[in-house]
Formats: structure tokens, sequence, C-alpha cells
């Protein structure tokens, strides 16, 4: 019998709300950006897109710790005892921008989801572990995503650091 932790696909979603507002409130709204937001359409789903902006798609992970670190998903499911092995939002996402957000400080790490990006990101992933992630159930179905820390010193060069200062507009 294999013991192991689960986590909800809903609480999942939930957990990303804050930081897909942060964005809304401190970057696009602040800066003026005329956006669409296209969480809830499943066309942008599968291409793991949360905002269409400038005739730009940004995806929004609210993940970032303050730690210096980005998380990286490579695999939706790893796990092929659950269901079939499946990538992960890095090589899925159509999205032109990934934006790490601190729920905590509201900080911002902003990525152009580049060629040039990918590129860096496959020739430095390996100097990294891949962690397994807890199993997810939703409707029946169970997966285990996998993803990995990667250092911003990693990535230097290949990301912008944005905080709105708080205090008067």
């Amino acid at each position: 019998m294999t013991l192991y932790s689960t986590t909800s696909f809903y609480k999942d979603i939930r957990a990303g709300a804050p930081g897909e507002q942060i964005f809304i409130d401190d970057f696009l709204k602040f800066l003026s950006v005329s956006y669409e937001n296209v969480t809830q359409r499943q066309g942008f789903q599968v291409i793991d897109t949360d905002f269409v902006a400038m005739s730009r798609y940004y995806e929004i992970k609210t993940n970032y710790k303050d730690d210096n670190k980005i998380i990286v998903e490579e695999y939706t499911n790893i796990n092929k005892t659950l269901s079939p092995i499946s990538k992960g939002w890095f090589y899925k996402s159509k999205a032109d921008c990934l934006v790490f957000i601190s729920k905590a400080t509201r900080a911002m790490i902003l990525v152009p989801f580049n060629d040039k990006f990918k590129s860096h990101y496959e020739s430095i992933k390996d100097n990294y572990d891949l962690i397994n992630n807890k199993i997810t159930i939703h409707n029946g179905s169970k997966w285990q995503s996998a993803f990995r820390k990667i250092p911003l010193d990693a990535i230097s060069g290949y990301f912008s650091l944005y905080r709105k200062t708080q205090g008067e507009p």
C-alpha cells in the first residue's frame, strides 16, 4: 500500500488567485495597461496563459517566496502509475512573459519567456534537483507534478524584479 499526501486541484487554483490580483493591481492597473483576464477560458488554460495585455500573454505563478528562487514545473505528471507522463507548463505555455509573484511582499519576478531564456534554462536545469510534488486528485483523476527550484543568480540577465512602492499614488 502506497501512502502519500495529496493536494486539491481547486485549492491550487485558489492559491494562485491572490497573485493574479496583485499582478492586476500593482502592475497592469498601476501602469494603465488594458488587459483581459482569461484564467477561466479553457482555450487559454490549455496554453497556460492567465492574462492577455498589449497583444502579449502573461502566465502568473503565485509561488515566489522571496527566497531568490523561482519554481519551474517540468512535468504536470511524472508518475506513470497514476496517468500518462505529461510535460509541465514550462513546455506547454504559450505565454510571452512569466510573472512569479510573492503574496507576502507583492514582489514580481518578470521573465521574458522567449527562446533565449528557454535555451538558457535547458542548459542549467540539470544543476538543480527535480522535486516531485504531492499527488493531486481531481474528478477521479490523479497526477503528480515535478519541478525545480532555480536560483535567480542562475538566470541573471534573464529577469527583472518589479515591486510597486507603497504610498501615495
